[in-house]
């Protein structure tokens, strides 16, 4: 599939990396005190942040903010079975780079709410972002029915997610998150995702994987417009995942040879979604991990 950068404005977002570690179903043979199984999957996520900021070259000083997101690991905090300063302070036993805040409010689109706010922050103190990373982790740590099928997905995909951007040029419309108002927010962000590709000429959009009942609505909404190939049947729905691991399976199977737009597409359960339109480049750096051995 060759999407290649054409005569419109250049996005200013461009990925410098993507990393994903599969998580198994269930994670343990056994069930395991929930602190237990946080910091193993904090052993697992900082190695990665580190293993892909290695690979790109960056030095971790530039690194200003880095966040955590996810859509089911909420559960440990709301109950204070653990509590995010504990787990901030192991991760930065592997570097100041690591995350620093946790998100979860926008289920699968807490990564595009993330980088917003970076932006934004950084343009109140008149400051010119530069690199923003995030990761992105869902795990099944109660092992709940709930999140191994569900009817509005079906079969769910687990994993560790590191993505790395760079702001090139000042942004303006690359970045676009919002919520439903109808009671249909799946068929609204799809209405979203073709009203903003029109908008994008040859952008490829990676959306957020489902069934195929599911599929089949949104090739209907975006009539035509192009896409990656939807993993649902090989990965599940990996939540916010989703879109990065579309990315990197697109890179890992074709060699990029000069910058590709894509528009990055997250909905979360919810109603919010997050389009983030960017570019891969031949320099991306693309690392998919063997399944987390169980420790």
């Amino acid at each position: 599939m060759s999407t290649s950068v054409e005569t419109q404005r250049v996005p200013g977002l461009v990925v410098k990396g993507i990393a994903f570690t599969p998580l198994p179903q269930p994670l343990f043979d056994q069930p395991r005190p929930i602190a237990e199984v946080m910091s193993l999957l904090v052993q697992s996520l900082a190695p990665q942040v580190n293993q892909l900021i290695d690979k790109t070259g960056i030095p971790t000083t530039e690194f200003e903010r880095h966040f955590l997101c996810s859509t089911m690991i909420e559960l440990p905090f709301t109950t204070q079975s653990v509590n995010w300063p504990d787990i901030a302070a192991q991760l930065k036993e592997y570097g100041d780079h690591q995350p620093d805040t946790f998100v979860n409010a926008y289920e699968c689109a807490s990564w595009g709410y993330s980088l917003r706010h970076y932006l934004k922050q950084a343009k109140l103190a008149q400051h010119q972002a530069k690199y923003m990373i995030v990761s992105i982790i869902d795990a099944n740590v109660y092992d709940f029915e709930f999140w191994r099928y569900n009817d509005h997905w079906q079969h769910s995909g687990f994993g560790i997610t590191t993505v790395i951007l760079e702001v090139e040029v000042p942004l303006t419309d690359e970045m676009t998150v919002g919520s439903a108002v109808t009671h249909n927010g799946v068929a609204e962000f799809a209405t979203v995702v073709r009203r903003t590709m029109m908008k994008k000429p040859g952008a490829v959009v990676a959306l957020p994987f489902f069934p195929v009942n599911v599929q089949m609505m949104f090739e209907k909404l975006l009539r035509g417009q192009p896409s990656l190939p939807d993993l649902h049947a090989k990965h599940g729905h990996c939540f916010g995942a989703d879109p990065w691991l579309s990315l990197l399976t697109h890179g890992l199977n074709n060699q990029i040879k000069q910058p590709e737009r894509f528009m990055a597409c997250s909905v979360a359960l919810n109603g919010y979604y997050a389009i983030a339109e960017l570019m891969l480049t031949a320099d991306t750096v693309l690392i998919m991990n063997k399944e987390w051995h169980r420790g």
